[in-house]
C-alpha cells in the first residue's frame, strides 16, 4: 500500500510539472483566417469583437442570421450590419433584402477580397482577387520588408489626411470600375510602391499613372448606403494589434456611428456558427458552471479512491517437492531389477558423446577420426591418450555389438565416462 501511495504522489507531481510547463510554453501562431469570434489565433475575430463590444456606444452585438432574415425581424429601427469574410457569395434573395434594408436607411458595410457576381453586378464595380499565403506572411512578419501605404482620402472635415502602413498581403485586393454610380472615396492604395520595389528601373508614371485604386468606397442607397471595403484581414484581431492601425478600422466604422452594429456570421463558411450549444450555456451560468466543476471534480476524486487494487486473500500453496531423485531411484531399480546392464551404459554413453560434443567439439561416434578425437580429449582431461583410446574402443561393442554386461563391469565403465567428464 505505501509504494502504491508514493506512486500516486509521483504520477500527479509529474502531471502538475508537465502542465505548468506547458503553460508557459509560447503558443503556436495559426495563421489561416477565420473571422472567427472564438478564435483568438491573429486572423480570428475575438479581440475584434470585444473592443467593439466594450467600446462602442450604440451597441455591438453577433448574430448568424441572413439578410433576408433581418429584412423581416425589424422594419421599423434602422441598424448597421457588418460581414466580415474573406470570400462573400449571395444570393439574388439576399441582395434583395440588403438593397431593400438599405433603401430603408439601414447601413451595411461588406468586407471581402471577393463579393459574388449578383451584387458586383447591382452595384456595378468590380473587387481584384488576392489569394492569401500563410508562409508570405510568416514570411512578411519575420522580415524587415517595405509595407504599402493606404491613405485616407474620406471625410476629410473630420478627419485628418493620413497614411496607413500594412504588409502587402494583407492589402492586395482594391476595386476597380465603380465609377458609373454615385460613391464617396474613402481609402486608396499607390500602387506605384510595391511595383518599384520588384522593378526599381520601371518607370512607374508611364505604367500607372495618377491611378490609385480604391480600397474602400460608399454607395448610397436610398436613405441609407452600402460600405464596401477590400480588406477583410485587417478587420482581425491582428489587424486591431497592428500598431497604430486600429485608427483606420474606427475611422472606417465611423460611417456606421449613429447606428447600432450587428455583425453576422451567416455568410461565413468553414467556420462554426454562433449558434450556441447546451453546454456553452450551461458554461455562461455561473451556477450551472460551477456544478460541472464539482462534478467532475467528484468523479474525479472518486477515480483516485477507487484505483486502490482489491484483490481477495492470498492462499499458501506449498513449495512443490523436488522428487527428481525418487524419480531417479526408481529407474535404477527397474534396470537393476531387468539385469539391462548394457542398455544403461548405452545411455550413459549416449550422454558422455553429447557432452564431450558440446564441451570438446568431437565426435568419439566417427570411427574414423578416433586419434584425431582423443589427442583432443586428452589435452583438454590431461588423461593419458592411450588410456582414453582403450577405454573408448573397449565400450564400443557394448553399444553397437548388443554385449551383455555384468553389473561389476557397467559400473567400471559408467565410473571411468565420469571421470573422463570430470576432467573436462
Amino acid at each position: 500500500m505505501k509504494g502504491s501511495r508514493w506512486f500516486i504522489l509521483g504520477i500527479t507531481a509529474f502531471l502538475l510539472v508537465m502542465f505548468a510547463v506547458e503553460y508557459r510554453m509560447p503558443k503556436k501562431f495559426v495563421w489561416t483566417p477565420t473571422f472567427s469570434h472564438y478564435d483568438k489565433q491573429p486572423f480570428g475575430c475575438a479581440l475584434f469583437d470585444s473592443i467593439l463590444s466594450s467600446s462602442l456606444p450604440l451597441g455591438y452585438s453577433l448574430s448568424s442570421k441572413t439578410f433576408y432574415q433581418l429584412e423581416q425581424e425589424d422594419t421599423l429601427h434602422n441598424r448597421a450590419i457588418l460581414i466580415v469574410d474573406k470570400s462573400l457569395r449571395f444570393s439574388e434573395l439576399d441582395v434583395e433584402s440588403l438593397l431593400e434594408m438599405a433603401e430603408r436607411g439601414n447601413k451595411i458595410m461588406l468586407v471581402s477580397t471577393s463579393f459574388g457576381k449578383e451584387l458586383e453586378d447591382t452595384l456595378k464595380f468590380t473587387c481584384s482577387y488576392s489569394y492569401f499565403s500563410p508562409l508570405m506572411m510568416k514570411k512578411y512578419a519575420s522580415s524587415l520588408a517595405k509595407k504599402d501605404s493606404i491613405y485616407w482620402v474620406g471625410d476629410t472635415t473630420v478627419y485628418s489626411r493620413q497614411v496607413f502602413c500594412f504588409y502587402p498581403i494583407l492589402c492586395s485586393s482594391y476595386f476597380r470600375d465603380y465609377y458609373s454610380l454615385p460613391f464617396q472615396n474613402l481609402a486608396e492604395k499607390d500602387l506605384t510602391e510595391g511595383l518599384e520595389a520588384f522593378m526599381p528601373d520601371i518607370d512607374t508614371t508611364n505604367v500607372y499613372g495618377n491611378y490609385h485604386p480604391s480600397m474602400a468606397f460608399v454607395r448610397p442607397w436610398g436613405k441609407g448606403e452600402i460600405i464596401l471595403v477590400s480588406t477583410p484581414l485587417l478587420f482581425t484581431n491582428y489587424g486591431v494589434l497592428d500598431g497604430d492601425n486600429a485608427t483606420y478600422l474606427f475611422r472606417l466604422l465611423s460611417r456606421m456611428k449613429n447606428l447600432p452594429i450587428v455583425r453576422t456570421a451567416a455568410y461565413q463558411q468553414g467556420i462554426e456558427q454562433l449558434q450556441e450549444s447546451p453546454f456553452s450555456y450551461f458554461l455562461s451560468q455561473r451556477p450551472l458552471r460551477w456544478a460541472i466543476y464539482l462534478t467532475m471534480i467528484a468523479i474525479l476524486l472518486f477515480m483516485i479512491f477507487t484505483a486502490k487494487r482489491r484483490q481477495r486473500a492470498i492462499p499458501v500453496i506449498p513449495e512443490p517437492e523436488n522428487r527428481s531423485l525418487e524419480f531417479t531411484k526408481l529407474i535404477g531399480t527397474l534396470y537393476y531389477q531387468k539385469n539391462d546392464h548394457a542398455n544403461l551404459v548405452h545411455k550413459k554413453f549416449t550422454y558422455f558423446a553429447e557432452e564431450l560434443r558440446r564441451e570438446v567439439q568431437v565426435d568419439i561416434e566417427e570411427v574414423t577420426d578416433d586419434e584425431h578425437s582423443f589427442l583432443k580429449i586428452a589435452q583438454k582431461t590431461g588423461m593419458d591418450v592411450e588410456v582414453i583410446g582403450k577405454f573408448i574402443r573397449e565400450i564400443r561393442p557394448v553399444i553397437y555389438g548388443g554385449r551383455t554386461l555384468s553389473a561389476e563391469e557397467m559400473k567400471r565403465f559408467i565410473d571411468k565416462m565420469n571421470e573422463i567428464m570430470n576432467h573436462i
